[in-house]
């Protein structure tokens, strides 16, 4: 009888966590603003690559984040920045990295 009720208690909970899963999910963001044209610095060295600025999604509204430079990795060769796409639910963040 202990472990029907603890498999009810673990199905309750992993139906709390479906649903607000799927909540949070479901609701697509805003299109994104216009980027902001940055003024690049100098970099640091030539070690480093220029990470741009954009826009990032707080819950409420957009906010920008500053473009910064990273350090570069030997082991590849190409920083491939990230952008927004639209897709079936909406707007959604597709993040940079090096390939």
């Amino acid at each position: 009888m202990a472990g029907f009720a603890a498999m009810k208690t673990l199905l309750a909970a992993m139906t709390v966590v479906i649903g607000l899963t799927g909540v949070a999910a479901a609701q697509p963001y805003p299109p994104p603003p216009a980027l902001y044209q940055e003024a690049i610095p100098r970099p640091w060295g030539p070690r480093y690559v220029w990470q741009p600025g954009h826009w990032h999604w707080n819950g409420y509204n957009y906010v920008w984040i500053r473009g910064r430079y990273i350090p570069t990795r030997p082991q590849h060769r190409h920083w491939a920045h990230g952008h927004w796409a639209q897709g079936p639910g909406g707007w959604h963040w597709v993040p940079g990295g090096w390939r």
